[in-house]
């Protein structure tokens, strides 16, 4: 299916990989997790399988109705499931195993490299698509500008974006919310229907593998669709 975004298709192994797991009965004593939110969890499972079950579908292509269902469902899924993932990396008497970290989309710190410098300068960002709701971006090296590698010190790419009016005057850095960090340098960003006609102000950063960041990139500008 053409528009399928790839960020959902891995949001979407990741989440029928992690909920189940956290909720089995060993684990939800394990984890200390309530009855509520274990109904919780389920129920959000439920809903975004059936969400994403529609989005996949190709007879709902194109599908506005289904798009910003899919769109506002992984908005909502992400939020639970990132709080429940930061419930157990803030537990120290919490020991997962690799095979665990694994499921759970933790990744330990790599001790072994020597940490990188603190960037210093940023990408620049260029739009590949638009529409549909969705941006599809590349987070170019300005010192070699027709490669999409990251620069040796780059580790992730921080993300955020503002949304305004049309016509509306340039948002204050504070009205930017950050999205994922990326560890590629194509990346997608998700609307809902009732953002099109709004213009996003995106801007990107390199980070490195102790977690700074370097400057953000000159807003990119454009009209949701």
């Amino acid at each position: 299916m053409k528009n399928l975004s790839f960020k959902l298709l891995l949001y979407n192994v990741f989440i029928n990989n992690f909920i189940p797991f956290i909720t089995t009965a060993a684990n939800v004593t394990r984890f200390g997790w309530t009855s509520i939110q274990v109904s919780a969890f389920n129920a959000l499972l439920t809903s975004w399988n059936l969400k994403y079950a529609d989005y996949i579908n190709p007879l709902n292509y194109g599908s506005t109705t289904i798009i910003n269902a899919i769109n506002t469902a992984y908005q909502a899924a992400f939020l639970v499931t990132q709080g429940a993932r930061n419930q157990l990396m803030g537990n120290t008497t919490i020991v997962l195993t690799s095979a665990e970290k694994s499921m759970c989309n933790i990744k330990d710190r790599d001790t072994t490299r020597t940490p990188s410098i603190i960037p210093t300068n940023a990408p620049t960002l260029a739009c590949i698509y638009v529409g549909m709701m969705m941006m599809r971006f590349a987070a170019l090296n300005p010192l070699l500008p027709f490669k999409k590698a990251k620069p040796s010190f780059a580790h992730f790419i921080g993300v955020k974006i503002a949304i305004t009016g049309a016509g509306a005057a340039a948002p204050p850095d504070s009205d930017y919310v950050r999205q994922d960090d990326e560890t590629e340098t194509v990346f997608e960003a998700l609307f809902t229907a009732g953002q099109v006609g709004k213009v996003a102000w995106v801007k990107v950063f390199y980070i490195n593998s102790r977690g700074e960041a370097g400057p953000d990139s000159m807003p990119y500008i454009i009209t949701i669709a």
